[in-house]
């Protein structure tokens, strides 16, 4: 028989108090960040998914957990350089921390590629403190990397690089870290906006040494690089402008000579990726209006916006739309009511139409403030392809249509006032699945561009389901669109997802009924391995994968920035129902590591794609980390889903 259906959990106690992306770049490492989306042959059809009327408490509000973060709070931040071969130095110093140098192209093999010391206070140099890689890396079919470590004990010794390349040679990219760890490059674009013809600024700092020189490279959805000069103040900041002409993916690479306190110069670079709108939605200036169907019924909010024609992005086009909804207690102070959102799908043709928000009454009588006294703030919208923000005003206030009846009796949050049906839908995607539905299961999910499953099967034993939508790049609510696709084959269904998988889940949770709502006794969504605050691997494996031809393409719904600007649209009581677990290298006495390029790029510790702090999510249960796992398979340590005590765990718990 189909479970009885329990509703969101009861937060009552709570709300009482105020870079798989990538196959670590296959180039940047085949190492799969593991996130992906459904079903192999999945076409796009008629099928209607109901979206819900999203709301969470005023203690959400009053934390800053759904507010978007500061540009400047969301570094990429590098302690190596990046950089093509002929812009890179030809001798480094070594500092106290890892040195290493990677050649990066298609047969490193065929190239003359050593290190050499340079002993600057004896007349012969010393040649055995240089370890060579036992085997080449392989980072996608058609690139390898040649890596030579540096023994960390040799301290101050002078480095020269040689790489001469063969007569039919490719592109080939360096990938170098001196040593000199405490010397990073911090690179942020100074806006969340991004839209066609508006400038960006791209700013940097730089710790514990002094820019000599620094340029700011661009690359456009065409293939068009334009080089940009920084701007520097005073020796340790700088920026750099430019105005995107087309809509799409672009990257940006930053690369700084600076000088150390010995007057040693050095190199960094940063490489990040942004995605480029147009404003396809303004909030324009009528105020909104606010009204009431009936006494039982919700406020209505009515946005007036101008949509505009689709223009160059083709298929569905559908944006996250949110408020604060703040008013006036009875001592006339203002105080948060509760943040509302809603997904809606954009029609196809422009002009001035109207976007809905939905009210629950009860939400003001908790807060004891009259309808007279509502206002927005922080109303905006973000495009669900990156999350980028489309249009912004920090207050406004409603027009009162009617009458209004709210009910006082209510004296705590329920589990309905946090999800409630509408009238609302959005596009489907639809599978060849049973035409009536089946059990209650787990579903088990993995990553963005996997090429294979990650969890060992042999270690669930319950009732489960794979969702399996290999080499495909998806952004969060795609993905989450195809989960919800494939629970219409079951009554329920909680979710286990590996990297990128694990955002799907909370995303679907968040904003689309499906199978996962009626999931009951566990937890509904588990994650492994999953960047909730997104990896630097994504602006690294843009700009290589430009250069190789390689991987599934860029995903900025994986990067720092897209990440913290979908985090402000899922509230507590996501969070609250999401374990999650994260792994790094086995950390022994010498050069640890997971994945050897992708370790020098990261921040340790790491699991070869996600740094540990980018793999918590606030407000969620984290259930531990384990050292000697790694994100994906290929990797110096086994790869994180085929711990079986933890798998065994992650079958027991599950809501299904």
């Amino acid at each position: 028989m189909p479970r009885p259906f329990s509703g969101l959990p009861d937060f009552s106690e709570e709300f009482k108090e105020p870079i798989d992306y990538f196959r670590v770049m296959k180039i940047l490492s085949l190492v799969t960040l593991t996130l992906a989306s459904a079903i192999a042959s999945i076409a796009v059809a008629d099928d209607l998914v109901e979206v819900k009327n999203v709301s969470a408490p005023p203690s959400d509000i009053l934390s800053g957990r759904l507010r978007l973060a500061e540009p400047s709070a969301l570094p990429t931040t590098a302690w190596t350089a990046l950089v093509p071969l002929d812009e890179a130095l030809a001798r480094f110093r070594t500092g106290p921390g890892k040195t290493a140098v990677a050649l990066i192209t298609t047969q490193p093999d065929a190239w003359t590629f050593s290190l050499s010391p340079i002993d600057e206070r004896a007349a012969s140099p010393e040649t055995d403190f240089i370890e060579q890689h036992a085997t080449l890396e392989q980072l996608t079919t058609g690139a390898l990397a040649r890596v030579i470590r540096v023994d960390p004990d040799r301290v101050d010794d002078v480095i020269s690089i040689e790489a001469i390349a063969p007569d039919d040679a490719s592109d080939a990219w360096l990938l170098v870290a001196d040593g000199r760890e405490d010397i990073r490059l911090s690179t942020h674009v100074g806006s969340f906006e991004r839209l066609r013809g508006g400038p960006l600024v791209v700013h940097a700092v730089i710790a514990n040494a002094a820019i000599i020189e620094s340029k700011c490279v661009v690359r456009g959805p065409s293939g068009a690089t334009s080089t940009y000069s920084f701007v520097s103040p005073d020796g340790r900041t700088a920026s750099a402008t430019f105005t995107p002409d087309l809509v799409g993916d672009w990257t940006i690479r930053s690369l700084f000579l600076v000088r150390d306190e010995d007057g040693t110069v050095r190199q960094r670079s940063t490489q990040q990726v942004i995605r480029v709108n147009d404003r396809t939605v303004r909030f324009i200036e009528d105020p909104p209006t606010l009204s009431q169907a009936g006494p039982d019924a919700p406020l209505r909010i009515d946005l007036p916006v101008e949509i505009t024609a689709s223009g160059e992005l083709e298929g569905d086009r559908r944006v996250a739309l949110a408020t604060e909804v703040w008013g006036l207690d009875p001592e006339g102070d203002s105080v948060p009511v509760c943040w509302i959102s809603r997904i809606h799908q954009l029609p196809s043709a422009g002009g001035v139409t109207t976007l809905e928000l939905s009210l629950d009454s009860r939400w003001l009588s908790l807060a004891s403030v009259d309808v007279s006294s509502l206002s927005f703030r922080e109303l905006r919208v973000h495009d669900t392809d990156g999350f980028n923000l489309i249009d912004h005003r920090a207050v406004v206030r409603p027009t009162l249509q009617g009458a209004f009846v709210v009910s006082d009796d209510v004296s705590r949050v329920t589990p309905d006032m946090m999800a409630s049906h509408s009238n609302r839908t959005v596009g489907g995607i639809s599978t060849n699945g049973l035409s009536s539905p089946g059990g209650h299961v787990l579903l088990l999910s993995h990553g963005y561009c996997t090429d294979q499953f990650p969890f060992r099967l042999s270690d669930f034993s319950g009732d489960y389901e794979l969702f399996e939508d290999y080499q495909q790049n998806r952004t969060h609510d795609e993905f989450a669109l195809r989960f919800e696709s494939l629970g219409r084959n079951f009554k329920s269904m909680g979710i286990v997802g590996h990297s990128q998988g694990g955002h799907a889940a909370a995303h679907l949770y968040t904003f689309y009924w499906s199978a996962l709502d009626w999931a009951t006794d566990g937890t509904k969504i588990q994650g492994v391995g999953v960047p909730w605050l997104g990896t630097s691997l994504a602006g690294n494996a843009a700009v290589l994968g430009e250069i190789f031809g390689i991987g599934c393409g860029i995903s900025n719904d994986l990067t720092y920035d897209g990440c913290a600007a979908w985090l402000s649209f899922i509230p507590s009581w996501v969070r609250a129902e999401t374990d999650y677990w994260t792994t790094s290298f086995e950390d022994g006495f010498f050069y640890d590591y997971c994945q050897i390029i992708s370790d020098l790029l990261l921040t340790d510790p790491d699991d070869g794609t996600v740094e540990r702090y980018a793999g918590q999510l606030e407000g969620g249960n984290n259930r531990g980390h384990k050292e000697g796992w790694c994100h994906t398979r290929l990797m110096r340590d086994p790869p994180q889903c085929k711990d079986a005590s933890r798998n065994v765990i992650l079958d027991a718990e599950a809501a299904r």
